[in-house]
């Protein structure tokens, strides 16, 4: 009887927590005051991701809560459809109401066009993208790709490490609305401004965690970005590739490999990893000279913040996660087990 009344406690807390929670999302995505017809003028610039639109909204006191604004923004399919533009809001307007103004009400601007980066693209993937998307000269863009130090007076991460010049790995992933008229040196702005903000609030204050430099944190996180299917798994793999570091082991990693081919191959043979080339890890010691794409926030974190385990090795199970072991031979019988054909 104890028992039962035990799980039945439980049950009733589980609810009332629920409950609670619920409650608290839904009156935050309601209206801040619903009797307050004023009309507040709001500027979303070029460029502004989910959270820098909510970050506006709130310092305009037009929702109340702006991690629940972009995680129901993204939860309906909206997030990637905000446009740039000036705007006429109300304070009793709620966050679907604000939501369909912000991305097919009054105010839509036409000029405006959506560029979505995703993690592991390389700056040829982003060119191309962008030229492609917005009719801006692919090589331009390639050309101050390969020139960041251009913007080293923009941006505090060029500032503080002038021996980065190209800019593979700073390109950061996320949904970005822009005018379509902007030039290519705008378009890279846009994307840098956004890592500026990521490195200040986010990297910079953990790089007393690692033994790494910056440049090194986001090239270690590139390889992670390719190796790692699921989030979850990341901080594994980077400490697998740390702990082969700490020990002078070749990295052996095969998205090096397959950048250095130029095509991606799930499974390489030995003629493919014998390629000469400085980002073949197979055949050098150490990381390769630089990041080979951009990589999203969790790889750049994981590689700060390693899980402390003492794997050496890593292999595929086939539906996206690995099996990470320590030793050789195990490492072996695993690849016995999830590599057959």
């Amino acid at each position: 009887m104890r028992k039962l009344f035990t799980v039945l406690g439980v049950v009733a807390a589980v609810l009332l927590i629920y409950y609670f929670a619920n409650s608290y999302v839904n009156d935050s995505l309601r209206a801040v005051n619903e009797n307050d017809d004023t009309e507040i003028n709001v500027e979303i610039p070029s460029g502004s991701t989910t959270k820098d639109v909510a970050k506006i909204l709130l310092d305009n006191d037009l929702i109340k809560n702006k991690r629940l604004f972009k995680y129901y923004a993204g939860k309906t399919g909206r997030d990637s459809m905000l446009k740039a533009g000036s705007y006429t809001l109300k304070k009793s307007m709620n966050t679907d109401e604000l939501l369909m103004a912000l991305t097919g009400g009054e105010g839509i601007s036409d000029n405006t066009a959506n560029i979505t980066i995703i993690e592991g693209m390389t700056m040829e993937d982003v060119a191309n993208l962008i030229s492609g998307q917005l009719g801006l000269s692919y090589d331009k863009l390639l050309k101050i790709m390969n020139n960041g130090q251009i913007f080293k007076e923009d941006f505090e991460f060029l500032n503080d490490n002038p021996e980065i010049n190209i800019l593979q790995g700073y390109l950061m992933p996320d949904t970005y609305n822009v005018y379509k008229d902007s030039s290519e040196e705008d378009i890279v702005k846009i994307l840098l401004k956004q890592f500026d903000s990521f490195y200040i609030k986010e990297i910079k204050p953990r790089m007393k965690k690692t033994k790494l430099s910056f440049p090194e944190v986001i090239n270690l996180a590139s390889i992670v970005e390719k190796e790692a299917k699921i989030d979850e798994e990341k901080n594994e793999v980077a400490a697998v590739f740390l702990n082969r570091l700490n020990i002078g082991m070749k990295l052996q990693s095969c998205a090096t490999v397959n950048y250095a081919r130029g095509e991606w191959k799930e499974r390489l043979t030995y003629d493919d990893i014998a390629i000469d080339s400085p980002y073949n890890t197979y055949l050098i010691e150490g990381l390769p000279p630089e990041p080979i794409n951009s990589p999203g926030m969790t790889s750049i974190i994981a590689a700060i913040e390693p899980a402390d385990v003492d794997y050496l090795f890593f292999v595929s199970k086939g539906d996206g996660s690995h099996y990470f072991s320590k030793s050789y031979d195990e490492h072996i019988k695993a690849a016995d087990e999830y590599l057959i054909d």
